[in-house]
């Protein structure tokens, strides 16, 4: 087997991690099938395949919120705070408050509260919520229609509200890829190199080939970042694009060596 692994999966990626950086320092887990179709029953959905087997396969693990934090596919987690909800449960929270508080409806919910449920979509969308900024300033969420396609795209509250959405991420796999690399830097401060000339240098030092480190993801969304794990050194590079404003760079992840 290679001791270079390429474009490595957001699975494989917390696999890896979890054990050497995560709060534990154990083997990534996942929420069992029981718990996942518990929730999918309940809720009268079925996740999307990719983010479905991402809970089943690492959904526990502490890396999920050394940032930025998931919510979960589990009843027994406190709603609008670590389970998956929709938007449409939160405009329905904010109506039931704001009637018994005796408080006036704010724009959106003025024109929410005058519709039946099933008109809501004349006013925003619903979306199911999956993953939430640490602060609390946007929720990512995947349009509620979306939700039977394998890999939908994922879109954030962009006006920190749930009314207002724009687009995250091309596809589910391509928002976890992002979003670990985002939880991992919280835990790791990885070496961070801009200069051309010294990323040919350290990639060639550590044995990557660049061309393939170029190839991009086999999802949507996912050209822009690129990956190598070396799984002998526990040493993970990975390749940003040049971009608008921003020249490539190539980050180093690796365990820090004991004293």
């Amino acid at each position: 087997m290679s001791k270079k692994r390429y474009q490595i999966s957001p699975i494989e990626f917390i696999q890896w991690a979890e054990p050497l950086f995560g709060y534990r320092k154990g083997k990534a887990t996942g929420f069992s099938e029981k718990t996942v179709a518990s929730y999918e029953e309940e809720a009268g959905i079925h996740l999307p395949a990719a983010l479905r087997e991402y809970y089943l396969a690492c959904g526990k693990a502490s890396l999920n919120c050394a940032l930025h934090e998931i919510f979960v596919p589990d009843k027994k987690a406190k709603l609008f705070k670590k389970r998956l909800t929709f938007s449409y449960d939160h405009i329905d929270w904010d109506l039931e408050y704001f009637k018994k508080a005796g408080e006036e409806d704010y724009e959106e919910l003025a024109k929410l509260r005058v519709l039946p449920r099933e008109r809501w979509g004349e006013v925003t969308g619903n979306y199911l919520l999956f993953w939430c900024e640490n602060q609390g300033c946007w929720y990512a969420g995947i349009k509620a229609e979306d939700l039977t396609r394998p890999n939908p795209a994922v879109y954030y509250n962009d006006q920190d509200d749930v009314y207002s959405w724009a687009p995250f991420s091309d596809s589910v796999q391509s928002f976890l890829l992002n979003i670990i690399l985002l939880n991992l830097e919280a835990r790791v401060r990885p070496d961070r190199i801009d200069d051309s000339a010294e990323i040919q240098k350290v990639l060639a030092g550590g044995g990557v080939d660049f061309q393939r480190l170029c190839e991009p993801y086999p999802f949507p969304g996912g050209r822009f970042c690129h990956t190598c794990l070396d799984t002998v050194t526990n040493t993970l590079y990975v390749y940003g694009e040049e971009a608008e404003g921003r020249p490539a760079y190539l980050k180093v992840f690796k365990p820090k060596k004991e004293e």
